[in-house]
C-alpha cells in the first residue's frame, strides 16, 4: 500500500524531494539538490513506478486480505476468534463494539501494551484457552504488519514443493524417467519406480519407500500421460511450452490448412483387394469450408497435393469427367445415396469457391517437394510450414478429420473405427464401396451436409450465441471483406496437372508405351514443336496419373489443349491409373520382348474385373458382393454392365482375354518387337 504525507522525504523521477505543501489533489515537492519547487498530482505521484518513500508505509499490507476465504472452516473460526482478542489489545474495544463504547479498564489505551497483554493472557487462561504473553506479543506484531492474515495458523497456509522433502536429485531421476516414456511402448508405474530405485542406489542417493516414490510420481506425471495411450502421450509431448495462440482470419481464403490422414474405412481396390485410402483436404479457417477433398489409395503423393489445389479453385462441374463419374456412381450405388441432378447442382452452387492466399502445411515430403511448391508459386499462394511434429500449428484440419469420421465415414459399410480397440471383427469383409464411389459420396456430403451444419467455431459479433454454418459464415464475411470471384477454367485445371514432353509420331504419341491419338494431331505428326530446352522440339503434354485413358497435348500455336485418347480406351472395363498399368506390365513381365497391346489390355481388364490366383480369387469374391464401379472419377464411355458371355471383339481386334486367363505360367515364345498399342492383324 502506497501513501504520502506532508514533510515526507521521497524519491521521484530520479531525484530526492521533500513534500513541502499539500493543496487538495496537488503536492508541492522541493528538490533537495536544487531547491526547485515542482507541483505534482497526488494520483500521478502514487501511480509512478519511480516513486519510493524513505520510510515504509505505516498501514498494513492488503495482500492477504482474502486469505480467510481460502481456509478451512475450523481454521477460519480460530483466526477470527484470535482477531477479536488482538483487536481489543490494540484498539481497547472489540471489533463489534458500538461506537462510543468505553474499553474495559484493563484494556484502556492509557495502560502500557505489555500490561494489556498480561491481562488478556489471564483472561484467556481463565476461559480455558490459554495463550502465553509471548505468543500474544507475536500475534500483535503480525497483526500490525499483515492484518488479520497474520493471525492465521501458518500450517494451514504453508506452501509445499511438488515433491515435498524429497532429494532434488531423486526428483530429477523421476522427471527423466517420465520424459523417456514419450516414444517408448507404454509400461506400468512399477517399472518406472524400479528403474529409478536402481539408478538412485547406484548413485548413492537416499531412496525413500516405494509408497513415497509412487506419491511423488503421481504429482509429476500430471497432464503428460506417461502410462496411458502412446498416441496421447506423444500428442501431449508435442504441445508448445507457451500460451496457445489463436488464428482469427478476417476474410475467406486468408488462411488455409492442408493435411492428409488415413480414412477409417475399408475400400475395394481395382484389383479386388481391400484397404484404406488417404484423405487430403484443404480447409479454409475463416469459414471452415473444405475447398477440396481428394481420396487416394495408400499414401498421398506430391502430384495429389498439386491436383488438390487445382480442384480447390475449380468448381466440381468444371472438372473434367466429374459429371460422368457422378452419374455412374448414382447408377451403381443404392438408390437415394446420391440425389438427382437438380439437387446436386443447387447444393454445389451454394458452396463458395474460395481462392487461397496463404496455406499452412506440415513438413511431409508431399508438401515440401518441388511439385507442390511450384503449384503454389504459379497460383501466387504463400506457403507456411508448421513446426516439426507439432499438430497444434494446424488444429482446425485435425478436427475436421474427426468430423468426417463421426459424420460421414462411420455410416458406410467397412468402417474400421479410429483404432484397433474400437474395430469390428472383420471390416474388410464388410467393404462395399470403391474409391470412386466414396469420393463422389464425400463430395456430395461436403456440399450438402457439412456446409449447412452449424459449427461452434463460427460466430458473428452481432449474434455471439448463434453457431453459423460454413455457408452462412462465408456470406457474413463476404459483406465485410468481399472477394473477387476467381475460378479456374478447364484449361487452367489441365495446366496444373503433371508435365511431360513427347514427340508426335505418325501413329500418335507414345506415353508409357501406350498409343494416344486424336485427329486434331494430323498436322503436327512428325513436326518439330519449336520449343526450346527442356522441350528440345518435343510437345508439352499434361496427364492425370489416375486417369490414363487420355492425355492432354498443348497446341501452343493456337493456345488450346488437345485431348488424345488411348486407342484401346473403348475396350476398357473402366478407368485405370499408373499403378494398374505397372501391375499389368509386371504380370506380363515374364515374356521376352515387347508386350502386344491386346495382351496388355486384357491384363488391365483382368486386374480390374476378374483377378486370378488364390489371393486374387479371395479378393474377387469380396468384390462380387458389391456393385461394379470404377477406381476414380473419370469420363466413362462404357456404362453398360458386362454380360456373362464373352464380348465380341471389334473389327480388326483380337480377343486375348480367354487366352490370357488360360495360358500357363511359363514363358511364351519370343516375338518380334512391335508397338504394344497396336492390335494384331
Amino acid at each position: 500500500m502506497k501513501s504520502v504525507r506532508l514533510f515526507d522525504f521521497i524519491q521521484f523521477d530520479g531525484a530526492s524531494w521533500q513534500v513541502a505543501a499539500h493543496d487538495g489533489a496537488e503536492l508541492a515537492l522541493k528538490n533537495l539538490s536544487t531547491g526547485r519547487i515542482r507541483r505534482v498530482q497526488v494520483a500521478e505521484l502514487l501511480a509512478d513506478d519511480s516513486y519510493l518513500p524513505d520510510a515504509p508505509a505505516p498501514l498494513p499490507s492488503l495482500a492477504g486480505v482474502a486469505l480467510l476465504e481460502t481456509l478451512e472452516p475450523a481454521a477460519r473460526a480460530q483466526a477470527e476468534l484470535l482477531h477479536r482478542h488482538v483487536y481489543e489489545l490494540v484498539n481497547g474495544t472489540p471489533p463489534d463494539a458500538a461506537p462510543g463504547t468505553a474499553p474495559k479498564p484493563e484494556y484502556d489505551l492509557a495502560n502500557p501494551l505489555l500490561r494489556r497483554i498480561e491481562a488478556k493472557a489471564a483472561e484467556l487462561a481463565a476461559a480455558g484457552t490459554p495463550i502465553s504473553a509471548r505468543t500474544l506479543r507475536r500475534h500483535v506484531a503480525a497483526y500490525r504488519k499483515q492484518g488479520i492474515a497474520g493471525l492465521a495458523d501458518g500450517r494451514n497456509t504453508r506452501q509445499s514443493t511438488l515433491a515435498g522433502w524429497a532429494d532434488p536429485e531423486l526428483v530429477a531421476l523421476l522427471e527423466a524417467e517420465i520424459a523417456g516414456q514419450t516414444n517408448t511402448s507404454t509400461g506400468t508405474r512399477s517399472r518406472a519406480v524400479t528403474r529409478v530405485r536402481a539408478l538412485a542406489e547406484r548413485q548413492g542417493l537416499t531412496v525413500p519407500s516405494r509408497a513415497t516414490l509412487y506419491r511423488i510420481l503421481a504429482k509429476l506425471e500430471k497432464s503428460r500421460h506417461p502410462f496411458g495411450n502412446a498416441t496421447t502421450r506423444r500428442t501431449q509431448a508435442s504441445r508448445p511450452d507457451r500460451t496457445w495462440g489463436r488464428q482469427a482470419p478476417a476474410r475467406p481464403g486468408e488462411l488455409v490448412e492442408i493435411d492428409s490422414s488415413p480414412l477409417d474405412l475399408m475400400l475395394i481396390y481395382p484389383d479386388g483387394s481391400t484397404g484404406k485410402a488417404d484423405l487430403t483436404v484443404a480447409l479454409d479457417i475463416a469459414t471452415r469450408t473444405p475447398l477440396a477433398a481428394v481420396l487416394r489409395p495408400e499414401a498421398t503423393k506430391a502430384v495429389d497435393a498439386a491436383v488438390l489445389l487445382a480442384r480447390a479453385m475449380t468448381p466440381l462441374p468444371l472438372q473434367p469427367g466429374w459429371d460422368a463419374a457422378l452419374g455412374y456412381s448414382r447408377s451403381v450405388l443404392p438408390q437415394g445415396m446420391i440425389p438427382g441432378g437438380a439437387d446436386v447442382r443447387s447444393a454445389i452452387a451454394a458452396k463458395p469457391v474460395i481462392v487461397p492466399e496463404s496455406i499452412t502445411v506440415d513438413r511431409g515430403k508431399v508438401y515440401i517437394g518441388a511439385t507442390f511448391t511450384s503449384a503454389c508459386e504459379r497460383l501466387q499462394i504463400s506457403l507456411t510450414k508448421a513446426a516439426p511434429r507439432t499438430g497444434t500449428d494446424k488444429p482446425h484440419i485435425e478436427r475436421f478429420f474427426a468430423g468426417v469420421n463421426s459424420g460421414f465415414t462411420q455410416y458406410l459399410a467397412g468402417y474400421t473405427g479410429p483404432n484397433v480397440v474400437r474395430r469390428g471383427k472383420d471390416p474388410a469383409a464388410e467393404a462395399r464401396f470403391s474409391l470412386a464411389d466414396v469420393q463422389n459420396l464425400l463430395d456430395w456430403w461436403l456440399v450438402a451436409v457439412w456446409q449447412n451444419r452449424p459449427h461452434p467455431g463460427l460466430r458473428h459479433p452481432a449474434m455471439p450465441k448463434k453457431d453459423l454454418t460454413p455457408n452462412e459464415a462465408f456470406a457474413a464475411l463476404s459483406g465485410v471483406a468481399p472477394q473477387i470471384p476467381v475460378t479456374l477454367t478447364r484449361e487452367d485445371y489441365i495446366a496444373l496437372l503433371p508435365l511431360d514432353w513427347r514427340t508426335i509420331q505418325p501413329y500418335g504419341i507414345n506415353f508409357h508405351n501406350l498409343h494416344y491419338d486424336n485427329p486434331a494431331l494430323h498436322e503436327y505428326r512428325g513436326v518439330h514443336s519449336g520449343l526450346p530446352a527442356p522441350a528440345n522440339g518435343r510437345w508439352e503434354i499434361r496427364y492425370d496419373p489416375y486417369r490414363l485413358q487420355s492425355i492432354h497435348v498443348r497446341d501452343h500455336r493456337r493456345g488450346v489443349w488437345i485431348e488424345a485418347e488411348w486407342t484401346m480406351a473403348r475396350q476398357l472395363a473402366g478407368p485405370f491409373s499408373l499403378d494398374v498399368l505397372a501391375a499389368a506390365k509386371k504380370a506380363l513381365d515374364k515374356r521376352s520382348g515387347s508386350i502386344p497391346g491386346a495382351d496388355l489390355l486384357a491384363e488391365v481388364n483382368r486386374i480390374m474385373t476378374a483377378p486370378a490366383g488364390r489371393a486374387e480369387a479371395r479378393a474377387a469374391r469380396r468384390a462380387s458382393a458389391s456393385p461394379s464401379s470404377v477406381p476414380d472419377p473419370a469420363p466413362l464411355r462404357l456404362l453398360t454392365p458386362v454380360s456373362e458371355e464373352e464380348p465380341k471383339p471389334e473389327p480388326g481386334a483380337a480377343a486375348p482375354s480367354a487366352a490370357a486367363a488360360t495360358a500357363p505360367a511359363g514363358p511364351r515364345p519370343r516375338r518380334h518387337a512391335r508397338r504394344i498399342d497396336l492390335l494384331e492383324d
